[in-house]
C-alpha cells in the first residue's frame, strides 16, 4: 500500500496497528466462546469430581467448586456430618 502524501500515510500504519492488535485477543475470545481451553480438555469436569468423592465417602454431593485446579466437594454425609473434599482436577 503506497500513499503519495505522508499525511495518509500515518493514518493508515495506525489502523493496521490497531488491527493487528485486535486480532489475538478476538480469536482468544472467540476460543473462550466455544469453551475448547486446555485447561478444560485436560482436567477432570465438576460431575465427575463429584462422583469421585462420593465413591470415597459416600453420602450426599451439596456442593461443588472449583478453585483452580482443585474441586472442593461438600458432602452431606448419613451420620449428618458434612465435610469437604478436595479432588484434584
Amino acid at each position: 500500500m503506497y500513499y503519495s502524501s505522508p499525511k495518509l500515510r500515518i493514518p493508515a500504519l495506525l489502523l493496521a496497528a490497531g488491527l493487528a492488535c485486535t486480532l489475538p485477543a478476538a480469536a482468544a475470545h472467540a476460543q473462550k466462546q466455544r469453551g475448547d481451553t486446555r485447561q478444560e480438555q485436560s482436567g477432570l469436569s465438576a460431575r465427575e469430581a463429584a462422583a469421585i468423592a462420593q465413591r470415597q465417602h459416600g453420602g450426599k454431593v451439596l456442593k461443588v467448586q472449583r478453585q483452580g485446579q482443585i474441586y472442593r466437594v461438600r458432602l452431606l454425609l448419613d451420620n449428618g456430618r458434612v465435610i469437604t473434599v478436595s479432588i484434584k482436577g
